[in-house]
């Protein structure tokens, strides 16, 4: 028992010490040289699963995609005009329409680099989230559906990163789960900034 306790005890520590964020060695000196970013538009998953009403669900997640990255740019702008970051994000309409004029449709297999090139800024932010529940008009959404549904996990979870144009390199990453409910996509927003804020590479005091 005496051998079992401290093992115990070490594995609690390293859990419960493990932070889901990765920083490369050189990830503030590189944030440092940014001045204009760009949100691309975010994978989202709804976890509901209807064969008969994929096409439904699908169209949910263009609407949840359009609304978490508009919601992610004002938040990041609204900090920014405050002097909390240092950065300034690109309007999402210049960034979607810049994607739509050269053909880019879907972000999978496409080169983060060649992104922050074609869209004109030092970096860009790219993002996966997977929804338990619909974010922009929930009942609406449900009502629609004329079969059932199974009911989703109430975890969210967003998996966000910031690659470098100059290296085409991935800096920084954070992983965020929540079981918490959230009414709208600003407010989702609002609650993993504000977990990943001192974790963030544009805080205005960081800036050597």
């Amino acid at each position: 028992m005496k051998n079992i306790l401290p093992f115990f005890i070490a594995t609690v520590f390293a859990l419960t010490s493990c932070e889901p964020v990765y920083k490369a060695a050189n990830f503030q000196q590189t944030a440092n040289t940014h001045r204009l970013i760009a949100v691309l538009p975010p994978k989202v998953i709804m976890e509901i699963k209807s064969a008969k009403e994929a096409a439904a669900i699908k169209k949910q997640e263009v609407i949840e995609s359009e609304k978490f990255q508009s919601a992610l740019v004002n938040y990041l702008n609204e900090h920014q005009s405050n002097n909390k970051i240092f950065i300034k994000a690109q309007h999402p309409e210049e960034t979607n329409k810049i994607l739509k004029d050269n053909n880019v449709t879907s972000l999978a297999g496409k080169s983060y680099q060649n992104l922050a090139v074609l869209l004109g800024v030092d970096a860009v932010v790219s993002s996966r989230v997977s929804l338990a529940k619909p974010l922009t008009n929930g009942e609406a959404f449900f009502t629609s559906l004329l079969t059932g549904y199974s009911t989703p996990s109430k975890i969210t979870t967003v998996d966000l990163s910031l690659t470098d144009k100059t290296s085409g390199k991935m800096f920084w990453n954070y992983n965020w789960q929540t079981g918490g409910t959230f009414v709208s996509a600003e407010k989702l927003t609002n609650s993993l900034m504000k977990a990943a804020a001192i974790r963030f590479p544009y805080k205005t005091k960081d800036l050597e």
